[in-house]
């Protein structure tokens, strides 16, 4: 049986609404039968679990949202945290005859929304990381995603969303996450961030193995000891340190390469017990086109440096400005608005606020924001969980500085040449 894909649309929309009234219902009765039993019921477990019985695209999203204790419950979080790498596991049955003929049977040792995670012994005695596609994924990812940019399309034509790019965003979006489905493409993306990252110090990147790899498995280095941690569990030099090399590391990847990783949550951002870090997989990550990476670099520069009049004109530059839009009055607001945030550490920045702030001063003065701007805002909102848990004293507005100076830089160096 085949359906269209409006046909499909509407059966993963129904069925969202099937789990979500399925699941209310049980929460009655099986609240009453742990009560019964003398049992306290587990919340935290129905809500992952519901997550999960929702879709892949709905993990996606409720992984993000684990890291946003400032945003949601600290319970919450911690039920949703679950999500990072303990979905339901599958048999590693898509693994090719090389895997399969390692030593012992493959050990499972992380369950994420779109792959599972297994160690394998290679014959030669050599562990290996074999992520493997789940079954199916395809199709119901993609049918999530479609529902999601219909969605944004209906939302588009509310009235108090009329003019911001709900639909761009939402296909750009449902762009980044279906292309966690390409292996190959995480493997290229991979192996970038290894070159790029391969003169930091204290930060790991695991290796590709391009023969063993298939269109349903990547296979990389097995990295020991990844444990995830808790800021009490690492000392006071040793947690900076590895936030300080986290921040780095995305900055360098951020506005020198113009690749942003928008799911560095704590079950692909690992910090060790000596302040280093491990950065795993590369599935969710977005390119930017070279105009909004230098102008994302100038932007955050100026912002850093508390010129407001500047972060203004370059949001101008790559927002769409219809005639009768107030330039002035959105230029005099995002200057106080700067102003105000400058010089904060993350204890006191709170970048969420910031954002909600920004793009409401956006709409309200009439100009439609610039969709590849929400990218480089994603991934440091993710991060910046890690960040205020582990060293809310870290200010890395200055951080970012030297990387900004080199971006901005290269691009007053390169313009001569190619005007040329």
């Amino acid at each position: 049986m085949t359906f269209s894909r409006g046909g499909t649309v509407v059966l993963r929309t129904a069925r969202a609404f099937a789990v979500l009234a399925g699941r209310s219902l049980l929460l009655g009765p099986a609240t009453a039968a742990a009560w019964l039993r003398g049992e306290r019921f587990e919340r935290d477990v129905w809500l992952a679990d519901t997550v999960v019985a929702l879709g892949p695209a709905f993990v996606k999203a409720a992984q993000l949202l684990s890291t946003r204790a400032d945003i949601l419950p600290p319970r919450v979080c911690r039920a949703l945290s679950r999500l990072h790498d303990q979905v339901r596991p599958v048999p590693p049955r898509t693994m090719p005859p090389a895997l399969r003929l390692g030593a012992g049977e493959p050990e499972l040792v992380g369950a994420g929304s779109i792959a599972c995670v297994y160690r394998v012994v290679l014959p030669n005695g050599r562990a290996v990381a074999a992520k493997v596609r789940r079954p199916g994924i395809v199709w119901s990812l993609s049918a999530d995603l479609a529902m999601l940019e219909r969605g944004a399309g209906l939302a588009a034509r509310l009235p108090m969303l009329r003019g911001v790019p709900v639909a761009a965003v939402a296909a750009q979006l449902a762009e980044s996450i279906r292309a966690q489905l390409d292996f190959a493409r995480e493997a290229e993306r991979l192996e970038g961030f290894r070159e790029a990252l391969g003169t930091a110090d204290g930060v790991t990147v695991p290796g590709i193995h391009p023969g063993l790899s298939t269109e349903d498995v990547l296979v990389m280095d097995f990295l020991d000891g990844l444990v995830r941690r808790r800021p009490e569990d690492l000392g006071e030099e040793e947690r900076r340190n590895a936030v300080v090399r986290a921040l780095r590391a995305v900055y360098r990847m951020l506005f020198l390469d113009g690749v942003v990783h928008c799911d560095l949550h704590p079950g692909n951002l690992y910090f060790r017990e000596d302040g280093s870090i491990v950065i795993l997989d590369a599935g969710f990550t977005v390119r930017l086109s070279e105009s909004a990476r230098e102008k994302f670099a100038a932007f955050f520069y100026c912002m850093s440096q508390g010129d407001g009049e500047a972060c203004a004109d370059i949001v101008l530059s790559t927002a769409k400005a219809p005639p009768g839009c107030d330039t002035e009055g959105f230029r005099a607001e995002l200057a106080a608005l700067v102003e105000k945030h400058t010089g904060r550490n993350a204890a006191d920045f709170d970048l969420v606020s910031f954002a909600a702030k920004l793009f409401d001063i956006q709409r309200r003065h009439g100009l439609h924001a610039d969709p590849q701007f929400v990218f480089p805002i994603l991934s440091l909102l993710v991060l910046e969980g890690s960040v205020r848990e582990f060293h809310p004293d870290v200010d890395f507005q200055r951080e970012a500085r030297p990387m900004l100076v080199t971006a901005l830089m290269e691009h007053v160096v390169a313009a001569p040449r190619e005007a040329r």
